[in-house]
């Protein structure tokens, strides 16, 4: 059996086939894909059926939709596709990643046999602007994590789902994908329990055409600003912080010396007044009201 799980929680079809693409161009195949079909109104199969003889690839669709309702949950249950690979990597239908990933991934896997999570440092393709791509801010090749909580809130980082591996064990050993509305926020707490959970912390993959190519298109919810999305999105925020501040109070000693601070906090108000023009006044007492209800 391969170490390595690449799972694809899939839905949409337009870029499906450039991301199973990228995945069958790897020089280094030691890795089975399990795509999880959300009950796509699409035919998918038709798309994947095309890599069965360049890539260990295992199909299923499920009968109902979850990714609707409940997109942690939909990652959990593609997660539970998979036949005990030792790794995983919950990738997407839409983004890319270089062809030496999976080869750089072994290769610092054996020189860190105790990290049990890796980073791909990641660029944007923006479909908004003809499919320029620019990159993101390298990690630093390793951080712990009040580093990577401490950096990411000043701005310094940015980070998604896709360009994390991490092992099976640490993934249940933190019972999973921390649950948000939309998943927003929900790699982010989570990725900071796995990296609090083991000395090593986040170890960013370094090399040649290794990096994650995350796709900014009108596809995803990442830029969408409309007014009941940006909405849940800004509630599920002030519940990440209500949660790090509730870890980090039971968990102090990862996070030393980076302790819980107002910062932190006053986050999600940034957010929100970042974001006025997109809200009513309604939307925004609503707002304010609900974070000091959660954060007071």
């Amino acid at each position: 059996m391969n170490k390595l799980a690449i799972i694809i929680p899939a839905y949409k079809p337009s870029y499906l086939n450039d991301a199973l693409n990228s995945i069958a161009s790897q020089t280094d195949k030691r890795f089975t894909v399990y795509i999880g079909d959300d009950a796509s109104p699409s035919n998918l199969r038709d798309i994947i059926e095309k890599y069965d003889d360049r890539i260990d690839i295992k199909y299923h669709r499920f009968k109902t939709n979850l990714g609707g309702k409940n997109l942690t949950a939909q990652w959990h249950r593609c997660i539970d596709l998979s036949r005990g690979e030792q790794y995983i990597w919950l990738f997407s239908d839409d983004d890319l990643m270089e062809p030496e990933c999976v080869h750089h991934f072994y290769g610092t896997l054996e020189e860190n046999p105790e990290g049990e999570l890796f980073h791909f440092n990641i660029s944007c393709l923006d479909e908004h602007n003809g499919g320029k791509i620019t990159s993101f801010p390298p990690f630093p090749q390793q951080l712990t994590a009040g580093e990577y909580l401490d950096m990411k809130f000043r701005g310094q980082l940015t980070s998604f789902v896709v360009e994390f591996i991490f092992s099976r064990d640490i993934y249940k050993r933190v019972n999973g994908f921390e649950s948000f509305d939309l998943a927003w926020g929900s790699d982010f707490t989570t990725w900071i329990k796995m990296a609090a959970s083991n000395p090593k912390g986040i170890i960013t993959i370094q090399g040649k055409n290794c990096g994650v190519i995350w796709r900014a298109s009108h596809q995803n919810i990442t830029p969408d600003v409309s007014r009941p999305i940006l909405v849940r999105k800004l509630k599920s925020l002030i519940n990440n912080i209500a949660f790090i501040k509730s870890y980090m109070k039971c968990n102090p000693e990862p996070f030393l010396p980076y302790p819980f601070s107002f910062n932190y906090i006053k986050f999600p108000l940034g957010e929100i007044k970042r974001n006025h023009k997109f809200l009513s006044i309604k939307d925004m007492v609503t707002l304010l009201f609900y974070y000091l209800c959660k954060l007071r």
